[in-house]
């Protein structure tokens, strides 16, 4: 870690006294994190991973002497291994005076927009004891899923509001990570300028933690009665589908008068099991289009079109 530090140089100012051992961590007993969003019930999986600790970096307003203030940021770059990542970690504490939230983005370039990102506000980290480096704990940055490319680089940033107006020079995080580059699928990366420019830290990562879900397939199968097609959608992947969702649309008719929908949703389907969805009573006369859809958390959407003639309730599939 005192490779690590000897990076974050402003002019001629060096900001040390921050790489002291880091101990009394808190480091969680499990290896994946339930999601706690509504609606959502799959198990998060860890995927990439960094947990051996020697050091602190301040991530936001930093005051290295009285007359500067410096604006840091943190990254630290990954390659997934799982096709849906869901949600990170980060070994972590902050400074007694801290206002600001800490905000965790995922970008494919430093410089790029976030492609997805989450905020913790202050009074979920706890403060870090600056003389001894105790209380560091792993924040969980609950990011909205994304689809990514396995063992392409992705970068987990960490910074702060970039505010000119804060109430305190030194209002600011501390992240943990390690000089001696034990993650090899990556490496670490500092800004003092908001995040404008970076520079690598060839040694160093940071403390992280990546969950994601690996991708599996589904198909849907139409079976045909005459009084209407049910779906059979199964997982023909090696994986479980978690939170399968289906929508089904039937228009037309007589003068397109006829416009229903069915939505529905299970919680997992596992490999090679299926689900059958049925209509209900539809009633009409006329020709009409019959769209299904299909996702999963961790299914990209599948979909199909069909044809039909209905007769009041009778159905004939084209």
């Amino acid at each position: 870690m005192k490779k690590l530090l000897a990076v974050v140089i402003l002019g001629s100012i060096v900001l040390g006294g921050l790489g002291a051992a880091v101990s009394g961590t808190n480091q969680p007993q499990k290896n994946s994190d339930q999601k706690e969003t509504t609606g959502t019930t799959y198990v998060d999986e860890l995927d990439q991973f960094m947990t051996t600790p020697d050091g602190v970096l301040p991530v936001g307003w930093f005051c290295p002497t009285q007359n500067i203030t410096v604006n840091v940021s943190v990254a630290q770059s990954f390659k997934p291994q799982k096709e849906v990542l869901t949600c990170i970690q980060f070994l972590m504490g902050r400074n007694a005076t801290t206002t600001n939230p800490c905000i965790l983005a995922i970008r494919d370039n430093l410089t790029h927009q976030d492609l997805t990102s989450a905020i913790v506000n202050p009074a979920e980290v706890p403060i870090m004891d600056p003389v001894h480096m105790e209380n560091l704990t792993w924040v969980t940055f609950d990011v909205n899923d994304i689809w990514v490319t396995v063992n392409q680089t992705y970068y987990i940033v960490v910074y702060t509001a970039n505010m000119t107006d804060h109430h305190y020079p030194d209002d600011y995080y501390y992240v943990s990570g390690n000089g001696t580059n034990l993650y090899p699928n990556g490496t670490a990366y500092l800004s003092l300028d908001s995040g404008k420019t970076w520079e690598e830290i060839t040694d160093g990562d940071g403390c992280f933690k990546t969950y994601g879900l690996p991708e599996t397939f589904l198909e849907v199968n139409i079976s045909s009665t005459i009084y209407g097609p049910k779906f059979i959608i199964r997982n023909i992947g090696d994986y479980t589908a978690w939170d399968v969702t289906w929508n089904v649309t039937i228009t037309g008719g007589i003068l397109g008068l006829l416009h229903k929908t069915v939505i529905g949703t299970i919680p997992e389907l596992g490999p090679g099991n299926e689900t059958v969805v049925t209509l209900g009573s539809v009633v009409g006369l006329g020709p009409i289009t019959l769209t299904v859809r299909v996702s999963a958390a961790n299914v990209r959407e599948i979909g199909t079109t069909l044809q039909a003639i209905l007769i009041f309730i009778f159905w004939i599939i084209k």
